[in-house]
């Protein structure tokens, strides 16, 4: 967990790291160059840089923070890459759900898997699932989205 920089977003947790590219959006990847030099400075949990890892010892600190937090899911990865089991989802929508009075933000470039499994996912008010629109080819995203069974729904779009 860290504090952000990012305007939308309090902090950052990070119960996955790691990604591979899937579209232009992908080419200039804030979360791998981060990685690299997170990995220069020797963290253990980017021993591996960008190669995709769950972080189980990582679920519990939602539960630790005391105030209200407006936090960015997996801001160094995307919790609905391919490589990251249904079951570890599963994981952190638990944690997610336990803990009503934080909101969890989480971004997606991955929406048709959002979508294959939305309905295995218990949907509380305080997680807002988005996707990113990088351009016009992949505005098929917001439609993934919208048919998912999340309550609150958005999308930054940079056409």
């Amino acid at each position: 967990m860290s504090q952000s920089s990012i305007e939308w977003t309090e902090m950052t947790w990070n119960p996955v790291t790691g990604c591979t590219k899937i579209s232009s959006g992908c080419k200039f990847c804030y979360a791998e160059i981060m990685s690299r030099r997170l990995q220069a400075m020797g963290l253990e949990k980017y021993k591996d840089a960008f190669e995709v890892r769950e972080h189980p010892d990582q679920l519990n600190i939602p539960y630790t923070w005391k105030s209200p937090k407006t936090v960015f899911v997996n801001s160094m990865s995307d919790l609905f890459h391919k490589d990251i089991s249904v079951d570890f989802i599963k994981s952190v929508f638990k944690v997610m759900n336990d803990n009503p009075k934080h909101v969890f933000q989480i971004l997606t470039k991955r929406a048709e898997r959002l979508y294959e499994i939305h309905k295995e996912l218990k949907w509380t008010q305080n997680i807002w699932m988005g996707v990113s629109v990088e351009n016009e080819k992949v505005t098929d995203r917001i439609e993934f989205l919208r048919e998912t069974d999340a309550k609150v729904k958005f999308f930054p779009v940079n056409l």
